[in-house]
């Protein structure tokens, strides 16, 4: 009876060991390459579509805007079905400041920005470069008090705080 039992403790040490390493990797390795994953798109400009690209070409064409915005403007937008929030901060020397919020991720970075047109070109960007497109972004000034930054389907509203 005492040989049929043997080699089951094998069995349960291998199960242990399993479960030590699948926490390991749950622990140790996912986040480890989430964050790298992520470090990489941070530090990406966003791609452009062609029919944004559209959009930035005809407000190129369009005349400079003779007021410029300054202060905090913030709106809500969606991105790949999820809701978010982000904020432009317009300081003086035109440096513009972004913030976005999705899930539960936040998105910061700070540019100058000079304007070919009605667009809004980047250079010396600090932080997360994800927020600031190499083709530049549309800029309508609307009021004081609103900002709108169209796009291929309808434009990103931001109000001033």
């Amino acid at each position: 009876m005492k040989n049929s039992q043997r080699g089951s403790g094998h069995l349960f040490s291998l199960m242990v060991l399993g479960l030590i390493v699948w926490g390991a990797y749950v622990t140790l390795y996912v986040p480890y390459e989430h964050r790298k994953s992520m470090d990489a798109f941070r530090s990406n400009p966003p791609a452009v579509s062609p029919a944004k690209m559209a959009v930035i070409d005809t407000y190129k064409t369009r005349p400079t805007p003779t007021q410029l915005p300054h202060g905090l403007y913030t709106g809500k937008a969606e991105q790949d079905g999820y809701p978010m929030t982000i904020s432009f901060a317009f300081g003086d020397g035109q440096v513009i400041t972004k913030k976005a919020r999705i899930k539960t991720y936040e998105f910061t970075g700070t540019a100058r920005y000079t304007l070919d047109g009605a667009v809004m070109t980047f250079s010396d960007i600090e932080g997360d470069a994800v927020l600031f497109p190499q083709q530049g972004e549309p800029l309508e000034v609307i009021s004081d008090t609103e900002v709108h930054i169209p796009g291929p389907d309808k434009p990103l509203v931001l109000t001033r705080q």
